[in-house]
């Protein structure tokens, strides 16, 4: 059973300011559909799940800064204006926008890295390039194959 629902653009943005996981699936009009983001990855090994226990014990909690929280809150607004489908997903002073599987945009607390993408300009990554900058240098990573 999936949690879709229609947002508008304020309110997509209160999502992001409190902090909450979600995935923008489409757009109807001018309200925009969200829905949450589930656990990236099913476990269904028990052996698996128990060693991913015991690293989630020992991951570093917390919020990504509030730094962090404009920027995101900045970057979704110009993908929700021009209608991108992506997701956010909130980690310890980490922000993780992603396109798809091969394309995503990972805020750290230093900088900003980039995968998926060759150039500033390239694809949606050119829209949010400049707000991006602002928080941090842009860092090119190599997708691993």
């Amino acid at each position: 059973m999936t949690m879709t629902r229609q947002v508008s653009l304020s309110e997509l943005l209160s999502i992001v300011n409190n902090v909450e996981n979600f995935e923008v699936v489409d757009y109807q009009g001018d309200s925009i559909v969200v829905d949450e983001v589930k656990g990236i990855v099913k476990i269904r090994d028990e052996e698996t799940k128990k060693e991913l226990s015991e690293l989630r014990k020992r991951s570093p909690r917390g919020k990504p800064t509030p730094k962090q929280i404009s920027t995101t809150a900045e970057a979704v607004k110009k993908l929700a204006e021009n209608k991108v489908k992506f997701k956010v997903v909130f980690g310890p002073k980490e922000v993780i926008i992603r396109f798809d599987l091969d394309h995503y945009i990972r805020l750290s607390d230093k900088d900003v890295r980039v995968i998926g993408f060759s150039s500033r300009n390239e694809g949606v990554l050119g829209l949010v390039a400049d707000i991006l900058e602002k928080y941090g240098p842009l860092i090119f990573l190599k997708k691993v194959k």
